[in-house]
């Protein structure tokens, strides 16, 4: 079996704003090189933002408070030193142990600030800067509703099928109100929006928004995942090809398919590599809108089989196509699977050319990286065979490399 490569989950973006958490990506980390050795730091890309941000509004909020005071000339010529002090007094005063503890009394003495700005003192020529400040708030709340909406999916009372088809009958409740209220087309548009989140949740293979995907891992190299098996003529072809590159593997097998050739799937793991559960019949046409109990059906008979024929319960899941649907999750949290996705893919089920295959699969792969292969295509040993060997070729570059 594969050693212990873990999904890379350790690694977060570090991020202490809500907008960055959600969507500042990792663009890697600043700040001193000892803690950032530790795992600590700040996020790059939000630390620029921030301390051009905050001194700005500060600075904006010491000016506007000097012209009062003593006019213009006052303004123009105190605001700098005035502010210099400021940050530090108020740095000191406002203290925090963390930097998500500093973030959020800044955060909550600016905002008074800018409403106040806005609310009491219309007209005033830093206005435009608290109107900036309150979008940047605005996307921060937003993120904390994603934040929210992410830990919902994830906690044990809510990561049921029961409670998923309550909150999929409950979201029609606002649609029939904004019917009746205020015509068809408010209820129909409210639901094309909530269509448009679900699709994207069930299309989008990385996406989170119905729970958790690994689409990274641990360790030195990359993943090489292998979707549709057992197959009579591919397998034994790419077990020889893992072995002679000495790469470990998953192979995402089709239940029935191990039930046809249990030899194969025992050979798989005789040969130290991983069989991750691709469901029973791989219903590529349906899976993505299947309701609870065939879900359940679909993934449970799979992960039987495999462990009827090889004695060992599989710990990975990918959905066919990748599309899976509003209840995968808490039947894997059940089962005790997880969802892995996939870093690169090159649809090697639909395309014949070989070298913009192995290309789109190994073009700036780096460490970690996992990648989607297929048995059962008449290219399947090549693509094999020609990605392999690119991989040897040239050793992935690691995140840290590429920052």
């Amino acid at each position: 079996m594969i050693g212990p490569r873990l999904p890379e989950r350790t690694r977060g973006n570090r991020a202490v704003t809500p907008f960055f958490k959600v969507f500042g990506g990792n663009p890697g980390l600043t700040g001193e090189a000892s803690r950032r050795a530790g795992g600590e730091g700040y996020h790059r890309l939000e630390w620029r933002v921030l301390s051009v941000l905050v001194p700005l509004v500060s600075g904006a909020a010491v000016f506007d408070g000097l012209w009062r005071i003593g006019g213009s000339w006052l303004a123009w010529t105190g605001v700098v030193p005035v502010l210099f002090v400021l940050l530090h007094v108020v740095t000191f005063v406002v203290g925090g142990s963390t930097s998500a503890a500093q973030w959020w009394r800044w955060c909550l003495l600016i905002s008074i600030w800018a409403l106040w700005q806005l609310f009491c003192m219309s007209g005033s020529s830093v206005e435009w800067i608290a109107h900036l400040w309150i979008g940047f708030l605005g996307l921060n709340v937003a993120g904390g509703v994603c934040l929210a909406w992410q830990k919902l999916m994830t906690l044990s009372a809510c990561c049921t099928t029961g409670f998923r088809w309550l909150l999929w009958l409950l979201v029609h409740i606002p649609a029939a109100v904004l019917c009746w209220t205020e015509g068809w087309l408010w209820g129909v548009g409210f639901l094309f929006g909530i269509g448009a989140l679900w699709a994207c949740g069930t299309f989008l293979p990385n996406a989170r928004i119905f729970g958790p995907v690994v689409s990274r891992m641990e360790g030195e190299g990359v993943l090489l995942t292998f979707d549709d098996g057992p197959d009579p003529a591919d397998t034994p072809v790419i077990l020889d090809l893992l072995d002679t590159h000495g790469q470990k593997a998953v192979f995402f097998v089709i239940g029935e398919k191990v039930r046809r050739f249990p030899e194969l799937a025992r050979e798989i793991v005789r040969r130290g590599h991983e069989l991750g559960n691709h469901t029973m019949t791989h219903p590529v046409g349906f899976f993505w809108g299947a309701g609870s109990m065939r879900t359940r059906r679909e993934i449970a008979d799979c992960s039987r089989a495999i462990e009827e024929v090889t004695g060992i319960k599989p710990r990975w899941f990918r959905a066919p196509a990748g599309h899976r649907n509003w209840f995968t999750h808490p039947i894997l949290k059940e089962l005790g699977l997880e969802l892995m996705g996939w870093r690169k893919r090159a649809y090697d089920t639909i395309r014949s050319d070989v070298p913009g295959i192995v290309s789109c699969l190994t073009k700036d792969v780096r460490d970690g990286d996992i990648l989607l292969l297929h048995e059962a295509t008449p290219i399947a040993e090549v693509v094999t065979a020609s990605v392999l060997e690119t991989v040897a070729s040239k050793k992935p570059r690691g995140s840290s490399e590429a920052a």
